[in-house]
């Protein structure tokens, strides 16, 4: 008897907890099968949005570089970069961008989040033909295929670019689709406004449309439609930027190159000799002077003459200029302080922390030039790093045109001397009015009065005015483009392989021949040795390896 009472005490329990267990699989979603219901798609975004910025941030920095921004040290550019440097630019775009914003797209598709899915399209979008723009043929329609295909092949830039043209048609379509749910819970570029991303998807196109213009002979009819409807970024409002905090740690979320330039021993950074000269002395007949209005805002000098400057802190000093520089090429240190590095200069780094220039208060976030010449010492001085990524700017909505109006006759939106105006005054206004969107103040004392702005304005219009021929003019609708664009390497790159221009760069300065100028970058290392279908391994500096939409000339730029 006891047996049986003891048999139906353990058959009631195992019931029992047979029940439970059973309404508690009900009510649990498993993580490892989450239904399109369940899925959070902001999350997704989110995912998507991070990534591009650091695939952007790559990018930028490499194209600077190459464009003497920013210092690349080469010597040669066979050894100026390994296929390695580009392997977390790869994975971030991707792993991080193009693999999120496919899985986005369905689950966005059955809840209504067309807003969510027209962003996620247009940061695919943005991120392949960058990739084109920087690799030439690159993996798309069978990249992100998973186990089904481990090694994509690569498809055609061409075939690329049109595919993304395609994709931001599509993406507006989504943007303006009357049955979209609510937007985005964290959109970090335009706050849910569903207008500036529209604006952003037409800029977008016109820039791709450009960019091809040599190998596209139906580009110009595209762009005159474009230009027509000019709902484009013509504002600052409009700009498209990624904002920066202040936080150093958990997350660290300051601008990358405040967090390298802001240290406790100095700047770890240096800025192009070329860039530097250009900004603050090439107006005014290689003398420094306060001729650009931004110089203040973009660079920070630690020191306002060269008092500390030896044979060991900066051995260029000491040195005499190159024999292949001509004489109007700048050449190590241009005068008051500023203190950057010559192109391809791999002559090892001096004790120089705490004298080299440093990347100024626009866009970093960091300290404004007072002209004090204090070495840097705080991670928090300055705007603490809350600077911007400027990936696209209304003042480069107006150089484009300009250069549409010279290269392709389109005038629709003004002539290019009126659209050169309005892009050097864009960009102007946007450094001067960048402290008080970050609620930051700066001495009164050093803002530039409205009679300076106009003042350098009137030098380029008269440079503009005397050039002999279009050539000329080109020359310095890119030079302004490449002075508005501080911050931003991705759109120098571009200009300089498609335009030439700026003209007359400073070239490599250890040789006369650093080998052929990098038209493209090394396939990764992490693309070429995992994936049986990769493209060759380019030879770098030793032969010419252009993208499609690039048919200039073998030795067209160095």
């Amino acid at each position: 008897m006891k047996y049986i009472k003891s048999l139906s005490v353990l058959l009631f329990a195992v019931m029992m907890l047979h029940s439970c267990t059973k309404k508690l699989d009900d009510l649990l979603n498993n993580p490892n099968s989450a239904t399109p219901e369940a899925a959070d798609v902001d999350l997704f975004l989110n995912t998507v949005q991070l990534n591009f910025r650091s695939f952007y941030t790559t990018a930028s920095d490499y194209g600077g570089q190459l464009t003497r921004q920013q210092v690349w040290y080469g010597p040669l550019y066979s050894n100026g970069f390994s296929p390695t440097s580009f392997d977390g630019m790869w994975s971030s775009a991707y792993t991080g961008v193009v693999k999120h914003v496919d899985a986005l797209i369905p689950i966005a598709e059955q809840q209504n989040k067309f807003i969510q899915e027209g962003i996620a399209k247009l940061l695919k979008a943005y991120t392949m033909a960058t990739l084109v723009d920087d690799f030439g043929d690159v993996p798309f329609s069978e990249a992100d295929l998973g186990t089904a295909n481990i090694n994509p092949k690569a498809d055609q830039g061409q075939s690329i670019y049109d595919a993304m043209l395609t994709l931001i048609d599509d993406a507006v379509s989504n943007l303006n689709n009357p049955e979209a749910g609510s937007g985005p819970a964290n959109d970090l570029f335009y706050g849910g406004d569903v207008s500036k991303w529209v604006a952003f998807a037409n800029t977008l196109k016109l820039k791709l449309l450009m960019q091809e213009r040599l190998v596209n002979s139906s580009a110009k009819t595209q762009i005159e439609s474009i230009l027509a409807d000019n709902d484009l970024i013509n504002d600052a409002a409009q700009d498209f930027t990624y904002r920066y905090g202040t936080n150093l740690t958990s997350p660290d979320n300051r601008h990358p190159h405040y967090a390298v330039n802001y240290t406790s021993s100095g700047a770890g950074d240096y800025i192009g000799t070329y860039f530097l000269y250009v900004v603050a002395a090439e107006k005014s007949g290689g003398s420094v002077s306060s001729t650009d209005p931004r110089r203040r805002y973009y660079f920070y000098r630690q020191q306002i003459d060269y008092t500390n400057a030896n044979s060991q802190t900066c051995p260029c000093y000491f040195q005499s200029r190159p024999a292949h520089y001509p004489e109007d090429m700048p050449f190590c240190l241009i005068g008051s302080g500023y203190w950057g590095r010559d192109h391809g200069d791999n002559s090892g780094i001096g004790p120089d922390p705490t004298y080299r220039t440093a990347w100024g208060l626009y866009p970093a976030g960091g300290k404004f030039d007072e002209s004090a010449g204090e070495s840097i010492a705080d991670q928090g001085e300055g705007a603490g790093g809350k600077g911007i990524e400027p990936i696209w700017l209304s003042s480069f909505t107006y150089f484009l045109q300009a250069e549409a109006a010279i290269a392709l006759d389109i005038t629709t939106n003004g002539d290019a001397r009126s659209l050169l105006e309005k892009g050097v005054r864009a960009s102007i206004n946007k450094v001067l009015n960048f402290p008080a969107s970050i609620n930051y103040s700066v001495n009164p004392d050093f803002i530039p009065s409205s009679t300076a702005v106009d003042n350098y304005v009137n030098i380029v219009l008269d440079d503009y005015d005397a050039a002999a021929n279009d050539d000329e003019r080109m020359n310095i609708i890119m030079k302004e483009y490449y002075i508005a664009a501080w911050g931003n390497g991705v759109e120098p790159y571009n200009n300089y392989r498609r335009t030439g221009k700026p003209a007359n760069m400073q070239v490599a300065v250890t040789t006369s021949n650093p080998g052929y100028f990098i038209r493209s970058f090394y396939y990764p290392s992490n693309y070429v040795n995992n994936n049986v279908n990769a493209p060759a391994q380019r030879n770098l500096g030793l032969e010419v390896n252009k993208v499609f939409w690039d048919n200039n000339p073998d030795d067209f730029i160095k």
